[in-house]
């Protein structure tokens, strides 16, 4: 339980750090760029690589659960990122595309990690049989 509560903090804290890396690389580099291509690289490229770093990393360390713990890590990134003085049909989709490419990556990093265990359980299972 502990290292659930640890893992969601992590995550919190995480893609917290990566947007303010995000923001510090998009200032070094955006000398040529108007505020429309900021934007779309922010929406379609650097938004979701965090929510995949994020939820990759929460599948690593993970040993139960990826999915959810991570769903729980993103939220307050994804209420951060969005602002709470947009409406809510304005930052519901893009949110929950987030949380789900950050599940997806949670649970593709757990099963690769875990991928040996799931072979002996399946091994064990047709010995038996």
């Amino acid at each position: 339980m502990i290292r659930r509560v640890l893992l969601v903090v992590m995550a919190t804290i995480v893609s917290h750090s990566l947007v303010v890396l995000c923001g510090y690389l998009l200032y070094t580099f955006s000398t040529g760029c108007n505020e429309a291509h900021l934007s779309l690289m922010i929406r379609f490229i650097l938004s979701p690589a965090i929510a995949i770093l994020t939820g990759t990393l929460v599948g690593l360390l993970s040993r139960d659960h990826p999915v959810p713990t991570s769903i729980i890590g993103l939220v307050p990134w994804i209420f951060n990122l969005l602002g709470p003085d947009k409406p809510t049909w304005s930052w519901l989709g893009a949110g929950v595309v987030y949380i789900a490419l950050g599940a997806i990556a949670a649970l593709l990093a757990f099963q690769l990690r875990h991928r040996d265990d799931f072979a002996n359980m399946a091994n064990a299972g047709l010995k038996t049989q």
